[in-house]
């Protein structure tokens, strides 16, 4: 565990010693105020329904920004081998990874809070809603977090890594809109399977079991396949 926290602390560092997590942050920030101040002020609705129903789409984009060098990045550089020579199992590297990435994620969302604090002073807001809300938003992070990882692990590069973890997650979000074009048979399987449908059913302040643990296996199953990746790649 002290090995993990402590690579996620040596990412945490990175991603803010570059530009690339300021303009990351900057850019989140500034799509999730639009969407929020247009719901508010264009739609005229006060209310949060509007913001999450598209974070789907906003975390899309980000969370392989996020991810995309995380593991192509010590591949390239040769730090790779490196921290494999290292008393450090490969679990451990790719769990603290996937450690910074979820407490970026979750720092740039804890921020939004001022949203529903704004709403608060406008009328009535679900406080239990809002909160499962976010707890759904987090769940959706890791799962996009762990498909990331594992498009990071496939390559030595961070741009093909992020194309990559973008179109697998561009694919899964399709998936869903497509459904209602597909037999009944074939819907219940995708929607079932999809991460995106599990985070709606959460949207309406019930936190259910199954979602959680769905969303939660998602992102356990990337890992995997990640640390599976790294493996292979290090006896090969």
């Amino acid at each position: 565990m002290s090995r993990m926290l402590t690579l996620c602390w040596k990412e945490w560092r990175v991603m803010f010693d570059t530009p690339l997590g300021y303009v990351v942050a900057t850019a989140f920030l500034l799509a999730s105020g639009f969407f929020f101040g247009q719901n508010l002020f264009l739609v005229g609705q006060a209310e949060m329904r509007g913001y999450f129903s598209v974070l789907p789409l906003l975390l899309l984009f980000f969370i392989p920004a996020m991810s995309m060098r995380m593991l192509a990045d010590e591949q390239r550089e040769g730090t790779f081998e490196l921290l494999a020579t290292m008393p450090v199992r490969m679990l451990d590297i790719v769990l603290g990874k996937f450690a910074a990435v979820m407490l970026q994620i979750t720092v740039l969302l804890a921020l939004t809070l001022v949203y529903p604090l704004s709403l608060s002073l406008l009328g009535h807001v679900d406080a239990g809603q809002v909160a499962a809300s976010y707890l759904a938003a987090l769940l959706l992070a890791a799962a996009y977090a762990g498909v990331s990882l594992y498009a990071s692990s496939l390559s030595s590069h961070a741009i093909v890594s992020y194309v990559l973890g973008f179109g697998m997650l561009l694919g899964l979000f399709l998936l869903v809109q497509a459904a209602a074009t597909m037999p009944p048979s074939m819907q219940d399987w995708i929607l079932m399977l999809s991460p995106v449908r599990h985070y709606q059913s959460m949207l309406r302040g019930v936190i259910a079991l199954d979602d959680v643990v769905f969303l939660s296996g998602f992102a356990v199953l990337f890992i995997m396949l990640a640390w599976f990746q790294l493996e292979r790649r290090r006896w090969r």
